[in-house]
């Protein structure tokens, strides 16, 4: 009569259990979803690809990416967001298995195409450069499939600069290597190496540290000098000519030039006002000061090129403004012209 108590109890016993679904097997576990988008890739090119994989229950520990490329050494990654390269093109099957922290797979596999695309073919020309005086570089790079998407110039003096157009201002003499690198829409790169013979400026040449360039004209004889305005064509606000003398005051002989008026004229003065006479041997300063940035960027270094000699030159100014743009810099947003005149 004692075993009707005891099937009882282990009847409530296995029903407890069977309740509460069983020694481990508590509810159902979901493994993670493995997923990526095929990219667009080009033979050549590195293609980037991205784990968008989830996991409902956990996180992503680790992943295995399958390019499907056998002809590869780097047919395999394991990083989230990996980049692979195809040498042929054809379609892949990019395989990726993700693992989550409870040690569950889940996989997924794409089909990727890399269609053959032509690399761009960098060139350009070699400007005429003269150090201290900046000079002007254009790339005429083209891509037969595509377009040009960046240009990357290396001067060859650890400095560079990006775009089609580039201004650059070499502060000595000598044999460069410069360098463009283009890439195209399709990430695949050309690049194109020419050396550049710089020269050193001549007695008379001006030259450019920072926002102001320096000039110097030799005066053979007696004479006064007068600066006149032949032209104007630029627009940075704030600029300035000024002349220093030997033992003279620096004298502004324009301010603004961008607003002045055509065949204005600046005589050299001394310290009472009166037209200053240089001496046989002395030598002009001259100086244009470039204005404050303001609204017209980008901006560069200034220049001025002289053409002429004693007692007449030209200077043709180059301002900075528009940098980086075709026929930048052009050198003529101001012309001068500089006139010695025998003094009695």
């Amino acid at each position: 009569m004692r075993s009707i108590p005891l099937l009882a109890v282990s009847t409530v016993i296995l029903g407890a259990a069977w309740a509460c679904g069983g020694g481990s097997n508590v509810g159902p576990y979901t493994p993670p979803v493995a997923a990526f988008t095929a990219p667009s890739c080009s033979v050549g090119a590195a293609c980037a690809f991205a784990d968008a994989s989830t996991d409902a229950e956990g996180s992503i520990s680790s992943r295995a990416w399958d390019f499907g490329d056998p002809t590869s050494s780097t047919n395999t990654s394991s990083d989230a967001n990996p980049s692979h390269t195809f040498a042929t093109a054809g379609t892949y099957s990019v395989k990726l298995t993700v693992t989550d922290n409870g040690g569950a797979t889940g996989t997924v596999t794409n089909l990727v195409t890399a269609s053959s695309n032509a690399p761009p073919t960098a060139s350009f020309s070699l400007p005429t450069c003269t150090a201290g005086t900046p000079c002007g570089f254009h790339s005429s790079s083209t891509d037969a499939d595509g377009t040009i998407a960046t240009t990357h110039w290396d001067f060859g003096d650890q400095e560079s600069a990006d775009g089609a157009d580039a201004t650059h201002t070499y502060a000595a003499a000598g044999a460069f290597n410069v360098t463009l690198t283009v890439t195209d829409d399709k990430g695949a790169t050309g690049t194109a190496t020419q050396q550049l013979a710089v020269s050193p400026p001549a007695s008379q040449d001006c030259t450019t540290a920072g926002t102001v360039v320096n000039c110097a004209l030799g005066l053979t004889q007696r004479v006064t000098v007068t600066i006149t305005i032949v032209s104007t064509d630029c627009q940075l606000p704030g600029n300035k000519l000024t002349i220093t003398p030997a033992g003279q005051a620096e004298q502004t002989a324009f301010f603004n030039l961008c607003n002045r008026t055509v065949g204005e004229a600046y005589t050299v003065k001394d310290a009472a006002g009166a037209s200053l006479v240089f001496q046989p041997g002395s030598t002009l300063p001259l100086a244009f000061h470039q204005g404050p940035q303001g609204t017209n960027p980008p901006v560069s270094d200034p220049g001025i090129r002289i053409t002429g000699r004693f007692p007449n030159w030209t200077l043709n100014i180059d301002d900075g403004g528009a940098a980086g743009t075709a026929g930048e810099p052009d050198f003529n947003d101001v012309v001068l012209s500089v006139q010695a005149t025998t003094a009695p």
